[in-house]
């Protein structure tokens, strides 16, 4: 047996490099100013402008000219300099502690909700400075659940940017050849996914991210558990991983994927190919896969067998759903927030100037950019409340139409709807700080495929996920010891 998905994980983190290389990572902004001492005066010295230093959790060559442009008009409107670095989502939360322990912060750190509340409890995130940024912006513009969801301890910690639906795609025109129901609850997921499983032209039924290095891997599960029932935590703090809720929807998520997904790992680039190749009838992914399903990225072309005469073809033959249901009549959704936080390094004043900036005069322009997976959560401003909210999903996508066009109004509208009012682990269990925890160290998404790998069975993945959730919990006071529990039960 090889080394466990664990053992290589915390060996590649071992390994990384938590410096960020300037050279590759910091873009210079055109069109920013630069001093100079006229030769007469080449004594004095110059007036420098102010500088903020801000962390974007995207890397596309879109978003680097977006930013770029955001960026030079801040500084000819505020007079101050920004450095802008690009950083890819899986090493954000080792460079953000890696700055901590060599006072390196930046000012602003654009980055996941999950990070947030761990973040501000630790003192990363000033508290102060985002509840000013949100009062002078209108806190009556964003959307209120929004703001819900980045309090902690009754104090906003950051400002929420935008956020998108963990979607559920499925064939309809596989479905309807075969009537299967609509796969928006675990018994319809699980006939549909037997039914279009065909080993044999290397067809399978259900396709979702496994990788132990991925934090979808942990997402998809988390939805399936919270449809479920399943929450990770309650107000007091027990964990609840070994309840019946969670046990049971385990069992399902290893039966579908051990069953019915390709033999080995999967990413988010597998799940999203084996879709457009026509090799799946069903995967849960992100909205960023809804232009392509339409052929509208030259890189990336459906290659379905029906989609060389029309391109058009996956987009049309589609389902969407944004929730599903668990085996006790349970439902639920889940959401991927993208917040903005002011940290405690940053110049309290240039740092709100920036946050207004970016919530004003450069939030369309951070919109347009994959705005598939950008709902606004400032939803409008005062004299237009929903200006913003109102235009995603009906402004036209850069390579072709909007999706309202696409897809219909109905399906924007499920996109759009309540995008901050789905379940998260733990958050508003007021318990978000061991949420971060977790995704940094991808303990739930490495113990998922420990069990996918053979290393454990479902029963004992909960044994381990729960001394591993619980380990993180300084002074956990509710503590199971599972495997006796489980040899009594069998005596």
């Amino acid at each position: 047996m090889g080394t466990p998905p664990r053992l290589e994980v915390e060996a590649t983190r071992a390994a990384w490099t938590p410096t960020p290389t300037p050279q590759k990572l910091l873009l210079p902004v055109e069109g920013v100013p630069v001093a100079t001492i006229p030769p007469a005066e080449a004594t004095l010295p110059a007036a420098p402008y102010r500088s903020i230093k801000v962390w974007v959790n995207e890397t596309s060559a879109e978003h680097r000219a977006a930013l770029q442009q955001m960026a030079t008009e801040f500084t000819a409107a505020a007079e101050v300099d920004v450095e802008l670095m690009f950083v890819s989502p899986p090493l954000l939360p080792d460079l953000v502690n890696t700055a901590v322990l060599s006072q390196t912060l930046p000012d602003i750190i654009i980055h996941p909700l999950e990070y947030t509340a761990g973040w501000a409890e630790r003192g990363i995130l000033n508290a102060d400075a985002a509840a000013t940024a949100v009062n002078q912006i209108g806190r009556d513009t964003f959307d209120p659940a929004a703001l819900e969801l980045v309090t902690v301890n009754g104090q906003i910690t950051a400002l929420p940017s935008n956020g998108y639906k963990q979607l559920l795609i499925y064939r309809t025109d596989w479905f309807a050849e075969a009537n299967l129901a609509v796969p928006d609850d675990f018994a319809a997921m699980y006939a549909a996914a037997e039914a279009t499983t065909d080993r044999e032209n290397l067809r399978a039924g259900f396709v979702i991210p496994t990788e132990s290095n991925l934090v979808t891997t942990h997402q998809a599960f988390e939805q399936i558990a919270l449809a479920n029932g399943c929450n990770l935590i309650d107000d007091k703090g027990e964990v609840l991983l070994p309840e019946p809720p969670c046990r049971e929807a385990l069992d399902f998520y290893f039966s579908i994927v051990n069953q019915f997904s390709p033999i080995g790992v999967q990413t988010d680039t597998s799940t999203r190919n084996a879709y457009l190749a026509g090799r799946t009838g069903l995967i849960m992914a992100g909205p960023e896969v809804l232009p392509l399903l339409a052929g509208l990225d030259d890189s990336l072309p459906p290659t379905c067998p029906e989609c060389a005469g029309n391109p058009q073809f996956l987009a049309e033959n589609s389902g969407i759903l944004t929730e599903i249901q668990g085996e006790g009549g349970t439902s639920a959704g889940f959401s991927n927030l993208t917040n903005l936080g002011i940290t405690s390094a940053a110049d309290v004043e240039t740092a709100v100037a920036f946050a207004d900036f970016w919530f004003n005069e450069g939030y369309e322009t951070w919109l347009s950019v994959n705005s598939e997976r950008k709902v606004p959560l400032r939803q409008g401003t005062a004299e237009n409340p929903t200006q913003f909210i109102d235009a995603w999903g009906h402004t036209p996508l850069p390579d072709g139409p909007a999706l309202a066009e696409l897809y219909g109004d109905e399906v924007i509208a499920q996109l759009r709807n309540g995008v901050a009012t789905t379940s998260r682990w733990g958050i508003r269990q007021g318990q978000g700080s061991l949420l971060t925890t977790l995704y940094e160290n991808l303990s739930i998404s490495v113990t998922l495929q420990e069990m996918l790998s053979g290393y454990f069975n479902p029963a004992q993945t909960i044994i381990e996920a729960y001394n591993r959730v619980t380990d993180e919990i300084p002074n956990y006071q509710y503590y199971r010891d599972l495997e006796e529990e489980t040899q009594e039960g069998e005596n």
